[in-house]
């Protein structure tokens, strides 16, 4: 029995431990003050979700220079409003990014171990058997249950996965493009609206919508 309870208790340490980093990373991660330049922002310590939006934020926090004429000063306002504007559309992108980026390293590090286990096992069974003890360890019933979370594991990390970097493209697109916020919002509300419909484990076809591309993939002329 001594030999069970380490088997069972080394990995549920591991992800208390694991749980607990994610915990910090998301009550800690997003606090940074507003960048004041760009070398405060250009850090490899940070998804790319979080580079964007911090860019944004500098970009929104810039005052516009001296305008000498009204139409100067009107253009001037303009810019800044659809900076800001554009602020808020990627920030509402960057909460959905963070929370998959948040799901998908969770579910990461659930699926490894398990991973490990599932290969593991059989050894493990044949260790166990040597000593005398223990031969619910070699159970076929729990061998099946062990790959199945495993492979339940990795299918939510690979979703999550997915619908973060499609959210990422998303977030890109709308820092690159040159239309205006008004435009962007109702394009971006589109797709996201794809993505918000839930699960979906099948494989991809032509007609999906969580393939990575953009509006701007969709809408370019084709070669």
């Amino acid at each position: 029995m001594a030999l069970t309870r380490k088997i069972v208790t080394v990995p549920a340490v591991l992800a208390a431990v694991v749980l607990a980093a994610l915990v910090w990373y998301a009550c800690v991660d997003g606090r940074d003050k507003k960048p004041a330049t760009i070398d405060e922002i250009l850090t490899p310590y940070q998804t790319s979700a979080k580079l964007l939006v911090r860019y944004a934020e500098l970009k929104a926090s810039q005052a516009p220079g001296e305008s000498k004429t009204p139409a100067e000063q009107r253009k001037a306002g303009k810019d800044k409003l659809q900076a800001e504007q554009r602020l808020l559309i990627l920030y509402d992108l960057y909460i959905k990014a963070r929370s998959y980026a948040f799901f998908n390293k969770l579910f990461f590090w659930v699926s490894m171990p398990l991973a490990i286990l599932v290969l593991v096992w059989p050894s493990i069974g044949v260790f166990v058997k040597k000593q005398g003890s223990d031969d619910w360890v070699r159970s076929p019933i729990l061998q099946t249950t062990l790959t199945g979370v495993a492979a339940l594991a990795f299918a939510f990390y690979s979703e999550y996965k997915d619908k973060q970097a499609f959210t990422e493209n998303l977030m890109r697109y709308v820092s690159f493009s040159k239309e205006d916020p008004e435009t962007l919002s109702n394009r971006i509300r589109e797709e996201m609206a794809k993505i918000d419909k839930g699960f979906s484990f099948s494989a991809p076809t032509k007609n999906d919508s969580n393939d990575g591309s953009t509006p701007a993939d969709k809408g370019a002329p084709k070669k």
